[in-house]
């Protein structure tokens, strides 16, 4: 992706989620996320203004591992909501700048918007505020599934067929064919949809439904069923 998009997707992800947190209620902005069992609403908004000012910096040893992440919210944990958000309007134009300046090649960084993006669903999830826009799903599959190594996975290449597009998994001939929204595949892939729900999807050969459920997603895969 060029530059500019991606400055552009991660500039309008921001002020999206920006915007809907501003106004929450203290009751809100402590409820628990399904998505991130861990944390609460207040925590993932900490999360991405940490990710904001990490990444702007070149704090990245650690990136994005568990402890990585619960750095930059213990650091934020009794800081008003608008302190948060006020770092963000500031670390996040810091972040675009490197984007576009093209002085990381680091993906993550290059592409901040996939991390926010799947957060400000996770944040529906939750709040109900609205879906993150079509552009950024498919912004987020061709990026996800374009950077897979054909290498990992054992069963062979799976097609999936969503209405805006095809993917594939592997290389070579595909084993199975599976149809699902577009949506649907972009939560799966970042592990916000479990094994379960990916079972009932479309498969054109069950038997393949029950390991391809387990190997598509790329980050850890939600225990129970998430609805957003």
């Amino acid at each position: 992706m060029d530059p500019a998009t991606s400055a552009a997707l991660y500039a309008a992800t921001r002020e999206r989620v920006t915007h809907a947190v501003r106004s929450l209620s203290p009751a809100d902005l402590d409820r628990y996320v399904p998505a991130c069992p861990e944390w609460t609403v207040r925590d993932l908004v900490s999360h991405l203004a940490g990710v904001a000012t990490d990444f702007a910096a070149g704090n990245l040893d650690g990136a994005p591992q568990p402890p990585w992440t619960a750095v930059q919210v213990e650091a934020r944990r009794r800081l008003a909501i608008d302190a948060v958000l006020e770092e963000w309007a500031v670390s996040g134009p810091a972040l675009e700048d490197v984007i576009l300046a093209g002085t990381s090649d680091h993906p993550l960084v290059c592409n901040p918007w996939a991390d926010a993006g799947t957060h400000e669903a996770d944040l529906h999830g939750v709040l109900g505020f609205g879906r993150p826009p079509r552009d950024l799903w498919l912004a987020t599959l061709d990026w996800a599934l374009s950077e897979s190594d054909p290498s990992d996975y054992a069963f062979g290449t799976l097609s999936m067929e969503t209405p805006d597009a095809r993917y594939e998994l592997g290389r070579g001939t595909p084993v199975a064919v599976v149809r699902t929204s577009t949506y649907e595949l972009f939560r799966a892939v970042f592990g916000r949809r479990s094994v379960e729900q990916i079972r009932s999807w479309a498969w054109s050969t069950p038997e393949h439904a029950d390991a391809w459920s387990r190997q598509l997603p790329r980050l850890p895969q939600a225990a129970r069923p998430l609805s957003d």
